[in-house]
């Protein structure tokens, strides 16, 4: 059971806290190994840098990529090769 959180933000974490388009949250989620939950903080309202969380019951990763291009390229290889 692998979970992952790598799309836009607001599709994965819903609209910004407290009316602030700058961060992102997600509240306290179940988890079979423990709950889990994820803020992010931009520093402007162009968000080039991509991140992900994969969940499972023996491992957890959060990866938090830096840069437009070479953020979307890990992110978009990097959970099938870890989903494999």
């Amino acid at each position: 059971m692998l979970e992952s959180c790598y799309r836009p933000l607001e599709g994965c974490f819903g609209s910004g806290g407290d009316g602030d388009g700058l961060l992102w949250q997600m509240d306290l989620k179940p988890h079979a190994s423990g709950d889990y939950s994820i803020a992010v903080v931009q520093a402007n309202s162009s968000l080039e840098d991509q991140g992900q969380v994969f969940v499972s019951p023996s491992a957890t990763y959060v990866g938090v990529y830096d840069g437009p291009e070479a953020s979307r390229f890990i992110n978009s290889h990097f959970f099938p090769y870890l989903h494999n």
